[in-house]
């Protein structure tokens, strides 16, 4: 942790940033009035836009990480990382990694939780949206799957930080810490932990159901 934090001030980038994420939040509303049916409830269309939401991030904002990790470097090719580029999606990691300056350079745990994420996470997510559109039931068990993965994703990333010490994490300011490091974060611990007790609570559902039919059936 910088004993002095740079303070934080609102420029291009900044508002560039979050309005990039907006837009992937409107994106995925407005597909999920056309691919959901009619009759969707408020939950269904949630775990749609949510699933949509994450696919975009994890697809597009994350998969720029790990482009930047492997093909932007310093001109001896000796340090990797979004720092060493100006292009658009470089800039917003280097305005993220003001919070914590892992995510402006390849730093090996970051992009080892990272391909895992944009390789099966993305896709996964974009697969339960998928299958939300056809009413089918499986989607509850991928649900499951993808919510564990982005929980135990967080927990890697953040982990190792802790038992460090949080030597890259800036803590000292406001905007950085509550915004950038906790809020934006733990979306991704709060909601994936909301879709575990909802999906477990249909899959006991379905199972206790079938147990009860078969029942019905030994009875006659």
């Amino acid at each position: 942790m910088s004993t002095e934090p740079p303070p934080f001030a609102i420029d291009a980038i900044t508002v560039i940033s979050f309005v990039f994420m907006l837009a992937l939040l409107i994106v995925a509303y407005l597909i999920s009035l056309s691919a959901l049916p009619k009759s969707s409830n408020f939950t269904i269309r949630f775990i749609f836009i949510w699933h949509l939401f994450d696919a975009l991030t994890h697809l597009i904002l994350e998969a720029s990480f790990l482009y930047h990790s492997f093909f932007s470097y310093t001109p001896d090719r000796k340090h990797y990382g979004a720092q060493y580029s100006s292009a658009p999606f470089a800039l917003i990691w280097q305005e993220y990694a003001k919070a914590d300056s892992r995510w402006a350079v390849a730093d090996p745990v970051v992009v080892a939780i990272e391909l895992p994420t944009v390789l099966l996470e993305g896709p996964g997510a974009a697969y339960i949206c998928y299958l939300l559109a056809k009413g089918s039931p499986n989607v509850w068990f991928w649900i499951l799957v993808v919510a564990v993965g982005e929980i135990y994703g967080g927990w890697m990333t953040f982990a190792p930080e802790w038992l460090t010490g949080s030597p890259a994490l800036e803590t000292s300011n406001f905007m950085y810490k509550w915004v950038y490091l906790f809020f934006f974060n733990m979306l991704w611990v709060w909601v994936p932990g909301w879709l575990c007790w909802v999906s477990y609570s249909e899959i006991a559902k379905g199972l206790g159901l079938a147990k009860r039919q078969e029942q019905g059936k030994k009875a006659l």
